[in-house]
């Protein structure tokens, strides 16, 4: 028996339900039985990647760049939202309270960031080289306070709403599912600016899974597009389908950090 996880996309009970559906209809459709197991935050996920029994498990491009778990992508989604063009990519969006005076991203210097954790590409990575454009020749300090690790999406925005940080950088895909799911998080924030693209997070099996198996699980997640039980769960999860994921195209995430690392930015300041 395999396992399958979707806790990086799970922001909200109703979220973790349709991926359930989702999963019961993935399993039936690879004839690969698939067991839901639960891996709570904070429990780390690089503890969850590292099992040698995963058959469907959502993992962050970065370390999957970084070759941190011996697992295979299987595909990735694509998203709903018409910002993502159709193509299988995410971004982080810079949200504040509603309600708040700020109208772009550098009137938060002098405040508080939150972030998810440090190895994370969204809730991390992506936000610290979106903020290179802003760095002057000599200053790296932008911010006042750096308030984390909020662990989650959901954490992040809670930081703000709760007043202990001004500003925070949630995964375009969480977010959209917190809007569906979570209105009374989703509705207290704005967007006030977003990161630049990259590969969406891929369900990732474990490297040493029959090949047979994986090549059934992948064709199942290609096709779910044109299943009329996996097109409407797809549609609860604010999803047009699932694409081709090609290892080779995480080490955008890398381009992301050295270039920080480049300009001496290596921790968000």
């Amino acid at each position: 028996m395999l396992v399958a996880n979707a806790r990086m996309y799970s922001p909200a009970a109703g979220a973790a339900k349709a991926w359930r559906d989702f999963f019961a209809w993935l399993a039936r459709a690879a004839d690969v039985p698939l067991d839901l197991v639960e891996h709570a935050p904070p429990a780390p996920l690089a503890e969850l990647w590292a099992r040698r029994d995963l058959g469907a498990c959502f993992m962050c491009g970065w370390p999957l760049a970084k070759r941190l778990a011996k697992v295979r992508p299987l595909a990735a989604p694509v998203m709903s939202d018409p910002h993502a063009q159709g193509r299988a990519v995410y971004w982080t969006d810079f949200v504040v309270r509603f309600n708040s005076d700020f109208a772009k991203l550098d009137d938060l210097f002098g405040h508080r960031i939150a972030f998810t954790v440090k190895t994370s590409h969204s809730g991390y990575n992506a936000p610290r080289h979106h903020l290179l454009r802003f760095l002057d020749g000599g200053s790296r300090q932008l911010f006042r306070e750096v308030v984390g690790p909020a662990v989650t999406p959901r954490g992040a925005a809670l930081a703000v709403l709760e007043g202990r940080a001004d500003v925070a950088p949630l995964d375009a895909y969480a977010h959209a599912l917190l809007r569906r799911y979570d209105p009374n998080v989703a509705l207290g924030l704005r967007v006030i600016d977003r990161s630049a693209f990259a590969p969406m997070p891929p369900l990732v099996a474990s490297i040493g899974v029959d090949p047979q198996l994986l090549m059934r699980l992948t064709d199942a997640l290609i096709g779910a597009a044109v299943d009329h039980e996996a097109r409407s769960i797809l549609a609860r999860l604010e999803l047009k389908s699932f694409a081709p994921a090609d290892p080779a195209s995480y080490d955008e995430t890398l381009a992301f950090e050295r270039e920080a690392m480049e300009k001496s930015y290596r921790e968000i300041a």
